[in-house]
C-alpha cells in the first residue's frame, strides 16, 4: 500500500513540476508520459532502497543464552 501511495504522490508532484516548467518555457503542449515514467522509476528506486535499508534480523536467542 505504501508503494501505491509513493507512486500516487510522485505522479502528482511530477505532473505539477511538468506543468510549471512547461509554463515557464512558453506554454507549449504538455507531455504527460515523461513525468509518469519518472514517477514509476522513482517508485522502483524507493522500493529498492526500502529493501536494502531493512535491518538484518540475527538470531539473538542463542547469543542471549550464552550470557
Amino acid at each position: 500500500m505504501r508503494y501505491i501511495m509513493v507512486l500516487f504522490w510522485s505522479v502528482l508532484l511530477l505532473e505539477m513540476v511538468n506543468f510549471v516548467l512547461n509554463s515557464l518555457a512558453g506554454g507549449g503542449k504538455l507531455n504527460f508520459i515523461i513525468p509518469i515514467l519518472f514517477a514509476v522509476i522513482f517508485t522502483i528506486v524507493v522500493a529498492i532502497l526500502d529493501v536494502l535499508m531493512k535491518p538484518v534480523k540475527n538470531s539473538t536467542s542463542a547469543e542471549d543464552s550464552k550470557q
